[in-house]
């Protein structure tokens, strides 16, 4: 029963019914129809022959109609759910439910360590049920080759990538997506270019205030080797040229380490 005419995605006008309320009052039913819910884990489910009573303060369920229907309906400890089957179909949203979606669907270990330190309202984060948007959500992620850096402070070492164009153009008419992320502390920047070519311009833009704000220097970037990070300006702003001493330098000690065809695959540094 739902007293909102605009929540009725059909509707069907319907006279001359009354609903006897637990107060012996009665209320006029004025229509039927279906309406659209969204669940406990975000999926939009479609309930049929509701009747739009105007009269009513609240929307309301009945629970011999879902029990007609094959639902199990358990009330305990001042809460209630109904399943159907091993799938849920409604239940009361506690505060651990409501943050971990307005969290991106963050772990139950997650919520924990922001409620001891005092960032999550929730006094006590109770255990999560299955969502199945959470499930399919996490993706299988292709493995990349791992490297050993020893970043050891902030700028020390940047992961610079971009991606585009999209399929969509975004509402504010953007095609690419840019991320810089700090190895050391896993910071995320995100920049949103029209075009290729304004890479290099916010590229130059993130550097200077980042620079200016912690007093430091970026060191190193990592790139996905894309031809945008390839041009001339990112090389001249890049690799000046007063380094060629050091450039050279670690030529030789690359080649160095590095095993030889005619030496049978050893090190000049091992028989050295």
């Amino acid at each position: 029963m739902c007293p909102n005419r605009d929540w009725f995605s059909t509707y069907k006008s319907f006279e001359g019914g009354v609903m006897l309320m637990r107060n012996n009052t009665t209320c006029k039913i004025v229509g039927i129809g279906t309406v659209q819910i969204r669940m406990h884990d975000g999926v939009i489910k479609t309930l049929s022959d509701v009747k739009h009573i105007p009269d009513l303060m609240k929307n309301l369920f009945s629970l011999g109609v879902l029990d007609s229907n094959g639902c199990k309906v358990v009330i305990e400890s001042n809460s209630m759910k109904v399943s159907h089957g091993a799938l849920v179909l409604l239940r009361e949203l506690d505060l651990t439910q409501l943050w971990h979606m307005h969290l991106g669907h963050m772990s139950e270990a997650g919520m924990i360590i922001l409620s001891k330190i005092g960032l999550l309202p929730s006094p006590k984060v109770r255990k999560l049920d299955f969502f199945e948007h959470c499930f399919y959500g996490r993706q299988k992620r292709v493995s990349f080759g791992t490297s050993v850096h020893g970043a050891r402070g902030t700028l020390d070492y940047i992961h610079f990538d971009l991606w585009g164009p999209a399929p969509v153009t975004s509402k504010g008419g953007r095609k690419y997506l840019l991320t810089f992320i700090n190895d050391y502390s896993k910071k995320v920047w995100v920049y949103f270019p029209k075009h290729k070519d304004e890479v290099f311009k916010t590229f130059k833009q993130w550097k200077t205030l980042l620079e200016k704000q912690i007093g430091k220097t970026v060191k190193r970037l990592r790139t996905n080797n894309g031809v945008e990070f390839y041009g001339v300006d990112f090389t001249e702003y890049c690799l000046r040229k007063e380094y060629w001493a050091e450039a050279v330098n670690l030529a030789c000690y690359l080649v160095y380490q590095s095993p030889h065809l005619s030496l049978e695959l050893k090190t000049l540094e091992k028989l050295w």
